[in-house]
């Protein structure tokens, strides 16, 4: 018992250092791009390192938000028909690594980000026929539907994804006990 307390106060308090520069914000987003070619904003490597202070269970719990996650591609599908673009179409593998990383994130498996994005990638690519080119954006706060996907729209590198060449899309929303919601949308061709 001893040594389960010490490992877990050396992860809360390492946890709590990685996290201390987060801690002001009451939101953010971020926004990735990766093809099997390469691109000019990331290219994913085998040698992607795994967080060494992941805990096996996680630090909270969480819970997935389907109402949200079909606002979010309502509203998205709706800013595409805006550019005269078609609608993304959901792919149930694409959708379940986006809500498996919302969970990650949102149980604090993992911080916040584009972690493990090679490894999604990897994983949509074996699963979708056809796809060659990932992207993410990723998103938390106490945010509406609404206010994510404005968000997205105002950020030029997110709105690159909302705006890319895509043809699959997957969405996870995740609210933990701390009611933080955490958002991955996964656009994939």
């Amino acid at each position: 018992m001893c040594r389960f307390i010490s490992i877990y106060i050396v992860f809360i308090s390492i946890f709590l250092t990685i996290a201390g520069c987060e801690s002001t914000k009451t939101s953010s987003t971020t926004s990735k791009t990766a093809s099997k070619e390469g691109s000019s904003t990331a290219k994913p490597t085998t040698t992607e390192k795994k967080v060494v202070v992941t805990p096996s269970t996680p630090v909270v719990d969480a819970n997935l938000a389907p109402g949200m996650e079909r606002d979010v591609l309502t509203l998205v599908n709706d800013y595409r028909k805006t550019k005269r673009l078609p609608p993304l179409q959901t792919n149930a593998a694409i959708e379940y690594q986006a809500r498996r990383h919302s969970m990650d994130m949102g149980t604090h498996r993992i911080p916040f980000g584009h972690q493990g994005l090679s490894f999604r990638m990897k994983y949509i690519i074996e699963k979708v026929q056809g796809v060659s080119q990932v992207g993410e954006n990723v998103a938390y706060g106490n945010l509406s539907a609404k206010a994510v996907v404005n968000g997205w729209i105002k950020s030029p590198d997110h709105r690159q994804n909302m705006e890319g060449n895509f043809k699959y899309t997957g969405i996870g929303v995740t609210r933990n006990m701390q009611n933080q919601l955490y958002f991955t949308q996964i656009f994939a061709k």
